[in-house]
């Protein structure tokens, strides 16, 4: 199968595009595939824009929807699960430059190339994928390494209800115990929230969603 070709300059935007993991190229089809479609399939099936040889991979394993310059990754209930950077995938993942995919196991098959990779903003709220740095209303915000990792999660998820389970295991690395840490998370969630209100006093973009989770809405 042929290299997807790059569009047509007067027709699109230039897109990001999806490259085979160094190492990687015999099992993926083909190595290089621009994202210009709004829909992307990757899976074993030959239809699949992305076709991976791989017994482990579902035949429609997952998908890439592009709107305007997001990314946005979806696992297809695949029997074996879709991973970015080591982590399973749990509910659909916004791309950002440089994210390794995959399918079926943590280890990479494909790494997502931005093709603008700028500073990626939600509202008021920014965060500079290069410098690992937020900022709020162009301020920047101080956090802790356990703040941090709890609003990238939050971040990542943006407008979508994150469990208390998986903010546990963003902040943490391991599954949600609710005796032992209940209390040590409403605590993280407060201080984030107080965090996020020392640069902006009417900051209100952390919500709780009763017996859910929480939901992040710049």
């Amino acid at each position: 199968m042929d290299e997807t070709a790059p569009p047509e300059a007067e027709k699109y935007i230039a897109p990001s595009m999806l490259l085979a993991f160094p190492g990687k190229e015999a099992v993926i089809q083909p190595a290089r595939c621009y994202l210009a479609k709004e829909i992307s399939t990757i899976g074993r099936a030959p239809q699949c824009d992305i076709v991976v040889d791989s017994k482990a991979v579902s035949r429609l394993h997952a998908r890439i929807e592009r709107n305007g310059p997001r990314y946005l990754l979806h696992d297809l209930h695949s029997a074996n699960g879709t991973f970015v950077n080591g982590r399973r995938l749990r509910e659909p993942h916004v791309l950002q430059d440089e994210d390794q995919i995959g399918l079926s196991q943590p280890a990479p098959l494909l790494v997502f190339v931005d093709a603008d990779p700028t500073d990626f903003v939600t509202g008021q709220l920014r965060y500079d994928e290069r410098a690992m740095l937020f900022s709020l209303d162009k301020k920047p915000l101080d956090l802790t390494p356990a703040q941090f990792r709890l609003l990238l999660h939050l971040y990542q998820q943006a407008g979508a209800v994150c469990t208390r389970e998986s903010c546990a295991e963003a902040l943490w690395g391991r599954d949600y115990d609710p005796g032992l840490d209940a209390e040590a998370l409403d605590r993280a969630i407060s201080n984030l929230r107080h965090k996020l209100r020392e640069v902006k006093p009417d900051a209100d973009m952390l919500k709780t969603v009763r017996g859910l989770g929480y939901v992040l809405d710049p």
